[in-house]
């Protein structure tokens, strides 16, 4: 399973919460249109700056107390790409995934719309209402 995982700003949130298939249909169209400069444009104006890897060392003091204890299953999960605004998270299940990503994400006041590369699961992760991913 593969998930985009993406910082959203707050007042996007609050316009959009309830509009959450507008945003899977938008983000689906920014990977499948990468070198587009409006969706570009479009996703840099809805999300925000947010390194997935430095918060995850800042939740834990040092890397190897984060592989130990964040990531004590089964290590078939991997960060694969840690961009400005989005991160591309592979694991084996939703169940690592929600030990693994999102429920550390939930204790951060950043809200995150996660996107599965099939589109299958989909949703928020946010501050607002601790609300899970839909399917």
């Amino acid at each position: 399973m593969q998930f985009a995982v993406y910082a959203i700003k707050r007042e996007v949130t609050e316009h959009y919460y309830y509009k959450v298939d507008i945003l899977k249909r938008f983000f689906e169209e920014c990977s499948d249109f990468p070198h587009s400069h409006i969706y570009k444009q479009q996703l840099d104006y809805i999300t925000n700056h947010f390194s997935f890897l430095d918060w995850l060392k800042k939740i834990h003091s040092s890397h190897s107390n984060l592989n130990s204890q964040l990531f004590d299953c089964l290590r078939n999960y991997d960060i694969l790409e840690d961009k400005k605004c989005c991160c591309l998270f592979q694991c084996d299940s939703l169940w690592q995934a929600e030990r693994v990503l999102f429920q550390p994400l939930r204790m951060c006041d950043q809200s995150f719309f996660i996107v599965e590369e099939s589109g299958e699961h989909y949703g928020w992760i946010s501050p607002f209402i601790r609300q899970r991913l839909l399917s």
